[in-house]
């Protein structure tokens, strides 16, 4: 589950994507660069595909074992999200996964236009479908927005049906939207969000709230502020969510009966020139920092380029740093100190590559310090419900199984 907004004014444009996957999947940011093809297929997470013979420099956030990515971005300034939709299926055989046609779009496509064309047509040869749950079994169609500096498209799915709306300003969620008033559809002209929505798993998805919190944050979406704040909203009422389980706050945390966790987030600032990208490369936003990385420049943590562990490492470590944060309650200090950071540190991005290059630099190295600050050990403790203990013991559990020693706090496990 995941949430997904974006504006376009004026020859610019903002992206931004929280990413909600299972607490213990590793989500890591890659930089792949631009290359010529010599290989004939694609694997992608489940099926060959015909290769291009050239593609696009890309940035993704993705789930380690998969080939596909969330969240994306790439050298012609075209970024893209996606969403599981819960449709009337029933859900197709292993194809194409909508992470998969995520990131083939972002490789070969120039526009938002062409990248949304290129996912209708790989959809329509292809289909979609397989598993894409981490630790559990997880089937689901797909919905897109993609963004570049002048245009913005919502692509929904439902099979290998779909319905494409333009926009000037967006947000999608775990649920369909679009009803008669798309612009072109595939499958016969209908009212999509009626026909096709699944009504059991899309109210339980938690995605109606989600996307409240969204769209009233668009109009006041004009800086990178802007989207870090919508990205961090929390639903009315929740008063700690270290202490209960989020499934309706865009900021999801894990702990409830149903629901997964913000494992990464990701704005991206477009302007016709090289994007400049936000990261967390670490779990919920609300405690983490968004570092600036300027498209293209060298990969350091948490960017890393392919086969290198070090993105992977950093998300772990950083997930051992939330997971002590369980039951415990942070001062408002943290927060004041987080967003005065980041204001430096966006004050001071640029287009520069090699200040942008000891921006990312200084900032890791501020936030390992900021995070030395707050200590989990010495925060205060908060009651929490045995449930809610109980559902991040097993996670827990397993946490500490699948990535052992790595995954200590200040060196403790």
């Amino acid at each position: 589950m995941c949430d997904t907004l974006g504006v376009v004014s004026g020859g610019r444009a903002l992206f931004a994507k929280n990413s909600d996957r299972s607490p213990n999947e590793a989500q890591i940011t890659e930089f792949h660069p631009a290359r010529v093809c010599k290989e004939r297929d694609l694997a992608a997470t489940y099926i060959t595909v015909p290769q291009a013979k050239e593609t696009l420099a890309v940035l993704l956030s993705r789930p380690g074992w998969i080939w596909g990515a969330e969240i994306g971005v790439n050298e012609a300034g075209v970024a893209i999200g996606n969403e599981a939709v819960f449709t009337k299926g029933p859900y197709g055989k292993p194809a194409l996964t909508g992470m998969d046609l995520l990131r083939l779009a972002l490789e070969r496509a120039q526009s938002a236009e062409a990248a949304v064309d290129m996912m209708i047509e790989l959809l329509e040869t292809y289909g979609q479908g397989g598993n894409c749950g981490y630790d559990h079994e997880f089937y689901y169609d797909n919905s897109f927005l993609a963004i570049d500096q002048n245009n913005l498209f919502v692509l929904e799915t439902c099979g290998k049906k779909w319905v494409v709306k333009r926009y000037a300003a967006a947000s999608i969620s775990n649920r369909l939207s679009i009803g008669l008033d798309g612009d072109r559809y595939g499958g016969g002209v209908c009212d999509f969000r009626r026909a096709h929505t699944d009504p059991l798993f899309t109210a339980f998805s938690g995605s109606k709230k989600r996307r409240e919190q969204t769209e009233c944050a668009l109009s006041g979406l004009k800086s990178v502020s802007d989207a870090a704040a919508a990205l961090r909203t929390h639903e009315e009422g929740l008063q700690n969510p270290f202490a209960c389980g989020s499934v309706s706050s865009c900021c999801m945390h894990f702990g409830g009966v149903v629901g997964d966790q913000t494992t990464a987030s990701m704005i991206v600032s477009l302007d016709g020139g090289v994007p400049t990208v936000y990261l967390t490369g670490a779990s919920l936003p609300c405690v983490s920092l968004f570092k600036p990385y300027r498209f293209g420049n060298p990969a350091r943590p948490p960017v890393a380029v392919p086969g290198d562990a070090e993105s992977d490492r950093y998300w772990r470590t950083a997930e051992a740093y939330r997971r002590a944060l369980l039951g415990k309650t942070l001062p408002q200090s943290f927060y004041a100190e987080r967003d005065a950071l980041e204001q430096s540190w966006f004050a001071d991005a640029s287009s520069d590559a090699q200040a942008m290059d000891e921006l990312l630099a200084r900032a890791v190295r501020e936030e390992a310090a900021f995070y030395a600050k707050y200590d989990p050990e010495k925060l205060p403790a908060t009651p929490v419900k045995k449930a809610f203990a109980n559902n991040w013991k097993k996670k827990n559990t397993a946490f500490g199984t699948l990535f052992g020693a790595t995954a200590t706090h200040n060196g403790k496990a």
